[in-house]
């Protein structure tokens, strides 16, 4: 079971395939736990790194984690390929997985080849819907009990609690999830999501509003699918994904 330490804690994440190096990217209160399928799936082609953020799964737990949390994991993530010697990586990440992974970007552009960016809440967050969203994880039923437990252990519900709350403290700070340097972005960037999103309000226009910043980017818009399409609209996620990473290979 692979650690490395980033700034004194202990970050777990799975390695594991071969070829051309993919970090796969979990949503928030997700971990490398719950992508066994996309493991397995992408590990057939790439060589998979999907890591537990920091107090996410089996990575060490902290007091508090940063307002800043898409950031934050994403430098550690950069430094965690640094370790590995690994020079030039995709990115697949889904819900605030996307959000990380396109901060890699513009954190790493040397490294970062490409990137998809599933079902994420834009560039603001906008507090009244952060609100709802947390509100709704007080009403847990025992599929959300078996996906925390299984994402994190036994303290899943201390990680959601501080999950919760950084989610409020940064919509409250009203400020860029990218420190509004999205058009930093060099490598191309595939954005996919549903129309019928039950989690984020507004999908179209706020994935529209990060598109429209990035040089090299495309949307794709599903008619029909929860959050995440990564998972209710599995198969021609998959498709897209294939074709878009193909396209970057040639």
């Amino acid at each position: 079971m692979p650690f490395f330490k980033f700034e004194n804690f202990n970050i777990h994440y799975i390695d594991e395939g071969e070829g051309t190096p993919l970090v796969l990217l979990p949503g928030n209160t997700a971990s490398s736990a719950v992508h066994k399928s996309e493991l397995e799936y992408f590990g057939q082609t790439f060589r998979v790194i999907c890591p537990d953020y920091i107090g996410y799964g089996k990575s060490d737990r902290v007091k508090d984690l940063s307002i800043e949390f898409w950031w934050k994991n994403a430098q550690m993530i950069v430094q965690l390929l640094q370790q590995l010697n690994i020079q030039n990586a995709y990115c697949v990440g889904t819900s605030g997985g996307a959000i990380i992974g396109l901060n890699m970007a513009i954190i790493a552009p040397s490294v970062v080849k490409g990137v998809i960016a599933d079902s994420f809440m834009g560039e603001f967050f906008v507090y009244e819907e952060i609100v709802k969203i947390v509100q709704s994880r007080q009403e847990i039923s025992t599929e959300q009990i078996a996906f925390w437990s299984y994402a994190h252990g036994n303290d899943w519900h201390y990680v959601i609690q501080k999950d919760s709350e950084m989610l409020i403290a940064s919509a409250k700070s009203a400020k860029s999830v990218f420190k509004g340097r999205l058009n930093e972005i060099q490598c191309p960037v595939l954005i996919l999501g549903s129309m019928k999103d039950d989690l984020i309000p507004d999908i179209v226009q706020k994935l529209s509003d990060v598109a429209i910043q990035i040089p090299s980017s495309k949307v794709i818009l599903y008619p029909k699918g929860n959050h995440p399409v990564m998972w209710s609209r599995m198969k021609d996620f998959r498709v897209d994904v294939d074709t878009f990473l193909n396209s970057l290979q040639r």
